[in-house]
């Protein structure tokens, strides 16, 4: 599943794009995982959902420092998150890898588009 070496670089791509754009690292690297290091679907989700809490707490912390950052909101949405992460730990087990590839493709379809088409002014 890869050297030491090319998940430092996979994952320090993916956090330099994450922190360029602004959105979670997921879209980056769940396909990352798949499609490079060669990690089973389960394995690429479950280690995309970890690698988050040094996503969050690190850009959580810049934002803060800057004044970006609504903190009683941000709690909120992470107790929401919370919440949401365990039910979907669970149902995740109950899916075909195929399902999740295909489900995961669909959003990535749609944020893709979504972004594409707000360029041109056009709201989906």
């Amino acid at each position: 599943m890869g050297s030491r070496q090319v998940k430092a670089v996979v994952g320090g791509g993916v956090g330099f794009l994450t922190g360029i754009i602004g959105l979670g690292g997921g879209y980056a690297l769940v396909p990352s995982f798949i499609y490079v290091l060669r990690s089973p679907l389960r394995i690429a989700i479950g280690s995309s959902v970890a690698s988050f809490i040094w996503f969050a707490l690190v850009g959580g912390i810049i934002k803060v420092v800057q004044g970006f950052c609504d903190v009683p909101a941000a709690i909120a949405l992470g107790v929401g998150a919370a919440g949401g992460a365990i039910i979907g730990a669970r149902l995740v087990a109950r899916f075909k890898p195929a399902t999740l590839k295909a489900i995961f493709g669909f959003v990535f379809l749609y944020v893709s588009l979504k972004y594409i088409l707000l360029y041109f002014d056009i709201h989906i």
